[in-house]
C-alpha cells in the first residue's frame, strides 16, 4: 500500500516560504543575471538591507571592489551547472561593517534543464575567522617567541638549562654544555645525574631543595673535575629557580656561570698576599728574637677558636691572616725597646703602644680581601674601653681584633719575655676567665678554655 502526498500547511509554496524565511542563514533567491529574487529575513539580518531595498537589485552592492572578481567567477561556474560549496569570502553590511561569511551557490534547473535561476546560502563567519586568526597570531607570537628564546639560548654567554620534576633534561644550550664538558643536543632527555656525574653530588640536593620548597637558590658555587679536563678543577657560580604552571611546580630551571679564571686569578692573590705576608711576619720577628714564632702561634691559636665558634671559612682566612701578622708594627719600635729586660717605663711604653697603628699603616699599602689592617689596628682594644689605640668597646671592635686579643693574650703569657719567665697554662687561662666579658668575648673565652682544658689545642710549642 503506496503512502499518498503529505498535506502541507498552507500548501507547499507556503510551507516553503516559511520554511525559508525561519532559517537562520541567509537565503537569497537570484535570477540568471544575478539579480535579487527573493531575501528572508536572515538576510535581512545578515547584511542590513530589508527585502524592499534589495529586489531587482545586484548583490554587488554587498561585495567589496577587490571581492567582485570572485563573485563573478562563481557565478560562471554556477551558471554552467556546477555548485560553489561554502566560498570563504568578505561582504559589506549596509552600515559599512566587514563581514567574514561562508557561501554556497547552486544552479536552480527547470524541468526542461534551463536556469531557472541561482540559489545563494550565506552563514555569518565573521566570528569564527576572527577566532581563527587570533589563533594563528597567537601560534604566530608563540613561535617567534619560541625562537627567541631559543635564539637568546643558544647565544647566551651563560649556561642555562630546564630539568622536570624527575630532574630529567628537557632544556640544555651549549653554554651550558661548555661549562660541563658536554654536547648539549645529546643530553636532552637524559637524567642529570647521566648527564653530569661529576657535578651530580652537588647539585642533587639544590635541585631537590628547590623541587620541594619552591624557593630558588642564587649564586651556588659549585667545584668538580671534568673528565675532559682530567686534574683542572672547574668552579661555576649556579641559581637554581622552580619553574610554575599555575601553582603546580613542573621543574627547575638552571642559570650557571663559569668562575674558573676569576677563581684562579683570586686564588693567586691569596697566595702573593700570604707570601707577603709572611714576609713581614719573618721581618719584625728577626728583629725580636724573644717574641720568634709568637705570631705563628697566635695564628694557630686564633684558628682553632674560629673552628669551635663555627666561623664561615671566609672570613676565619681574612683573621688567620691578621692574626699572623698582628705585631708587625713592632718594626717601628727600637730593638733596644724590644729586648729591654726591665719593664718599660712610661715613655717606652707608650712608643710600644703606637705598634698597632704602625702596622695597620704597613698593611693598608698590601691589598687583601678583608679588613686586615684594621683587625691589627684593634687587637688591644678590649671591650670595657680599657685598650689602644682608640678605645673602642664592645661592637666597635672587629670580631677578628676580639679573637686575636684572647690569642694573643694567650701566647704571650705563656712564652717567654725578656722582663718574666713564662706562666704556667692554669694561671694564663684563670686570667683571661677573670676579664671574659669585661675585657674579652665571652663566647671567644669560653672557645679558647674549652679548647685547652679539653687538650684539643696543644700549647706545648
Amino acid at each position: 500500500m503506496g503512502v499518498g502526498p503529505i498535506a502541507l500547511p498552507g500548501g507547499s509554496e507556503g510551507f516553503l516560504a516559511a520554511l525559508v524565511g525561519s532559517s537562520d542563514d541567509a537565503i537569497v533567491g537570484l535570477t540568471p543575471q544575478a539579480t535579487v529574487a527573493s531575501w528572508n529575513k536572515a538576510a535581512e539580518r545578515l547584511f542590513g538591507y530589508s527585502a524592499e531595498e534589495m529586489l531587482g537589485r545586484e548583490t554587488t552592492v554587498l561585495v567589496p571592489p577587490e571581492r567582485r572578481e570572485e563573485l563573478s567567477s562563481a557565478l560562471a561556474r554556477v551558471r554552467s551547472g556546477e555548485v560553489v560549496h561554502e566560498l570563504l569570502t568578505q561582504r559589506i553590511r549596509r552600515d559599512g561593517t566587514p563581514l567574514t561569511v561562508s557561501v554556497t551557490m547552486s544552479p536552480v534547473i527547470g524541468p526542461d534543464a534551463t536556469l531557472l535561476g541561482i540559489s545563494a546560502i550565506g552563514r555569518d563567519m565573521t566570528a569564527q575567522a576572527e577566532s581563527a586568526a587570533q589563533l594563528r597570531r597567537s601560534e604566530r607570537s608563540a613561535a617567534e617567541a619560541l625562537a627567541l628564546l631559543q635564539t637568546f639560548q643558544d647565544s647566551a654567554p651563560f649556561g642555562l638549562g630546564f630539568v622536570d620534576r624527575e630532574f630529567r633534561v628537557l632544556r640544555f644550550n651549549q653554554m651550558l654544555g661548555t661549562l660541563c664538558g658536554l654536547s648539549a643536543p645529546e643530553q636532552v632527555g637524559r637524567l642529570a645525574a647521566e648527564a653530569i656525574p661529576a657535578q651530580w653530588s652537588q647539585v642533587e640536593p639544590l635541585l631537590r631543595s628547590v623541587r620541594d620548597t619552591g624557593q630558588p637558590i642564587v649564586n651556588a658555587e659549585l667545584t668538580a673535575e671534568l673528565s675532559v679536563e682530567p686534574g683542572e678543577l672547574r668552579h661555576w657560580l649556579a641559581s637554581y629557580y622552580p619553574v610554575r604552571v599555575g601553582t603546580e611546580i613542573v621543574g627547575v630551571g638552571i642559570v650557571a656561570l663559569d668562575i674558573t679564571e676569576r677563581k684562579r686569578a683570586e686564588q693567586a692573590h691569596k697566595t702573593l698576599a700570604r707570601s707577603a705576608v709572611d714576609a713581614l711576619a719573618s721581618t719584625v720577628e728577626s728583629r725580636d728574637p724573644y717574641t720568634d714564632g709568637h705570631q705563628d702561634r697566635v695564628a694557630t691559636i686564633a684558628s682553632a677558636i674560629m673552628t669551635e665558634i663555627g666561623l664561615d671559612s671566609g672570613p676565619a682566612e681574612g683573621i688567620e691572616l691578621a692574626a699572623r701578622i698582628h705585631d708587625i708594627g713592632k718594626i717601628a719600635v727600637p730593638a733596644e725597646i724590644l729586648t729591654d729586660p726591665r719593664r718599660l717605663n712610661a715613655p717606652s711604653w707608650e712608643l710600644m703602644k703606637l705598634h698597632s697603628t704602625t702596622g695597620a699603616d704597613i698593611v693598608r699599602g698590601v691589598e687583601l680581601s678583608s679588613p686586615v689592617a684594621d683587625m691589627i689596628e684593634q687587637h688591644h682594644e678590649r671591650l670595657d674601653g680599657s685598650g689602644y689605640p682608640s678605645g673602642l668597646r664592645s661592637e666597635e671592635i672587629l670580631l677578628g681584633a676580639r679573637v686575636i686579643a684572647v690569642a694573643d693574650t694567650l701566647d704571650a703569657m705563656t712564652s717567654h719575655r725578656p722582663y718574666r719567665p713564662a706562666r704556667d697554662v692554669d694561671i694564663a687561662l684563670r686570667e683571661i676567665d677573670q676579664g671574659r666579658g669585661r675585657l674579652f668575648e665571652p663566647t671567644i673565652v669560653d672557645a679558647c678554655l674549652s679548647l685547652v682544658q679539653e687538650r684539643r689545642l696543644d700549647l706545648e710549642w
